[in-house]
């Protein structure tokens, strides 16, 4: 017979293995996200609650070498707004609140050309995912087969160059 400790040894193991099992994923897949980017206080290197250009540019240009010594990319720097853009007074230096509304306005441009954190297409590229009644080219509120191929080959037409069907 099995005692009382060994029976509530065995929930207890069952239930940390359950709870491996779901959590693991979850925790593999948020390490696997790129990092935020870096906050106003990382920007202004020197403390004097500003941004300077030359602090912009520096802190910009060495998350683009770790990036790409980690193998990857950073997302949206070819569109990333210059400097004078995000010095929204022209003063020569950028404060907290320019700073953060620079970043949103790029973050925002970014998800408005797919380029979001789970941007279709490769994100950033300018390609916009296609609505529903893109592919229900019937309007019968179904996408079948014919549908989706007529779409996927106007949209490769357009792509290179070429004449869509539909058009």
């Amino acid at each position: 017979m099995k005692s009382p400790e060994q029976a509530a040894f065995k929930v207890i193991l069952i239930v940390a293995v359950l709870i491996a099992i779901v959590v693991l994923p979850v925790v593999a897949r948020a390490d696997s996200h790129a990092p935020a980017p870096p906050s106003f206080e990382k920007f202004d290197t020197d403390g004097d609650g500003f941004v300077s250009e030359a602090e912009f540019n520096q802190m910009r240009a060495e998350r683009m070498a770790r990036r790409a010594a980690e193998g990857g990319q950073m997302r949206g720097a070819a569109s990333a707004p210059p400097f004078s853009d995000i010095d929204s007074n022209g003063d020569g230096k950028l404060n907290a609140e320019e700073f953060t509304a620079g970043r949103d306005r790029h973050m925002q441009a970014m998800r408005g050309q797919g380029g979001g954190p789970h941007g279709m297409h490769g994100g950033g590229k300018g390609m916009k995912m296609p609505s529903f009644t893109d592919l229900d080219l019937d309007g019968n509120g179904c996408i079948d087969a014919d549908e989706f191929a007529r779409h996927q080959a106007d949209h490769h037409g357009k792509k290179h160059g070429q004449k869509a069907e539909t058009e």
